[in-house]
């Protein structure tokens, strides 16, 4: 095998901006007051926004930097039902059967409303539903999944099939793994195109957009709220925070204050040939992985290049010390790739709660909807058409996260530092587990 080429870390481009140019919202003059303030310019709040327009409201929306810069533009792009980590049998033990079986339904449900939202709006952000491979590291694992996928089946009907190491190679071009799980109803999107399509129908229907505009306080005035801005304050009837991870506790109550922020990397690949690609990925199908610091990985929605992300190596460390990491942990997975250029290299933060659910309603007047815990493409949307509905008084505005408990998480200033404490805790010991296979 031929030793590792240049790394090549550009200006750190963000792949899914690469050669599409800035949204820029139209100009206005900042109001005194509206009808609903939404904070964060994401998928949850230019959909939340949209809704509301539509409905006739006056609508701001506050972002502090660009349209989107956040998540929104920095996923992966990766679509499916969304479960929660703890999985049937672990929210079984919390809240009981019937529970469990609901807060899994609403991932199939999120899906089912992406699906039909896209579909409903002419919107071309690329989706796609080829399906998801997700890797088992060892027999045991393969098994546990294999359970919790016909738990799963059984409570929401989830599609699934189970494929041995001996047909992997179908899937995936590696021996990495020993076998793994096909969601059929898993897919992708360019996530970027998702939030231009949000923003020009929001605009569209009256809501206006204000980029470099970050809500400082926020204060209850009687049945209003004021928002400290840059130029002033902004009077609101109704507020929504959709920061997501990018809130700050003080400024962004109630949604800052509980959710850890935490930090993820991504990285895409030069263009590849052809050959390569069908060999990474024959069927074009998405990638995953049962480990306790996972990677997911994909093609990008063009066929060029293959996109690699997830909390791979030091988040806060050097660009360099990154794009090694990841370049180690895509060669892990695919050896034929130890000598391919990684041409796009950028974090993003994503929001963990301490029930790993996410989380939508109002606290102290305030309305929120976040907490996404990696999987917020379908969920945010879902979670936002919700949103709306209550502030509209509409009807089947209801979820099965509604009556779930929404602490604080402790000593929050310290969380972020403990989350990646234990992010290399864990990746030790998967380093450890893939030392003992071989």
């Amino acid at each position: 095998m031929s030793a590792p080429g240049p790394i090549d870390l550009g200006e750190g481009e963000n792949y899914w901006r690469h050669g599409r140019a800035p949204y820029v919202p139209h100009a206005h003059e900042m109001p005194a007051e509206v009808d609903v303030a939404v904070v964060g310019s994401g998928f949850t709040g230019l959909r939340t926004a949209l809704e509301l327009a539509r409905a006739g409201r006056s609508v701001a929306v506050l972002e502090a930097r660009d349209v989107g810069h956040g998540a929104s533009s920095r996923n992966g792009g990766m679509v499916g039902p969304s479960f929660h980590k703890l999985g049937m049998a672990g929210l079984t033990s919390a809240y009981g059967e019937a529970k469990a079986g609901a807060i899994m339904r609403e991932g199939m449900l999120a899906l089912d409303h992406f699906e039909a939202f896209v579909e409903a709006e002419g919107i071309d952000c690329a989706f796609t539903l080829p399906g998801r491979f997700r890797g088992a590291p060892t027999a045991a694992s393969y098994e546990a999944t294999a359970r919790e996928c016909e738990r799963l089946s059984k409570a929401v009907g989830l599609p699934f099939e189970m494929i041995p190491k001996a047909r992997q190679r179908d899937h995936i071009g590696s021996d990495f793994y020993h076998g793994g799980v096909l969601y059929p109803r898993d897919g992708g999107i360019q996530p970027r195109m998702l939030v231009e399509a949000l923003a020009t129908r929001a605009e569209a229907a009256g809501a206006m957009l204000f980029e470099n505009t970050p809500v400082s306080g926020l204060r209850r005035d009687g049945e209003r709220f004021a928002l400290r801005l840059p130029s002033g304050t902004l009077v609101a009837r109704d507020v929504v925070m959709a920061t997501n991870g990018y809130g700050a506790p003080g400024a962004t109550a109630p949604l800052g204050p509980r959710l850890v922020p935490v930090l993820t990397g991504v990285a895409a690949t030069e263009e590849l040939s052809p050959n390569l690609i069908r060999d990474l990925t024959p069927q074009g199908q998405n990638f995953g992985e049962n480990r306790r610091v996972f990677m997911w990985f994909r093609p990008t929605p063009d066929g060029k290049r293959f996109i690699f992300g997830g909390r791979l190596g030091p988040m806060r460390g050097s660009r360099a010390a990154r794009a090694k990491a990841v370049r180690a942990s895509a060669a892990r997975v695919f050896p034929q790739l130890a000598d391919v250029r990684f041409t796009h290299l950028w974090t993003g933060a994503i929001a963990y709660t301490q029930d790993h659910a996410p989380h939508l309603g109002r606290i102290d007047g305030v309305w929120f909807a976040g907490g996404y815990c990696g999987s917020g493409v379908t969920r945010s949307l879902y979670f936002a058409d919700k949103l709306a509905r209550r502030i509209l008084g509409r009807a089947e505005a209801e979820t099965a996260f509604d009556d779930l408990p929404f602490p604080k998480v402790p000593f929050r200033p310290l969380a972020p530092w403990v989350a990646a404490g234990l992010t290399r805790w864990h990746a030790w010991q998967d380093a450890r587990d893939d030392a003992r296979r071989r």
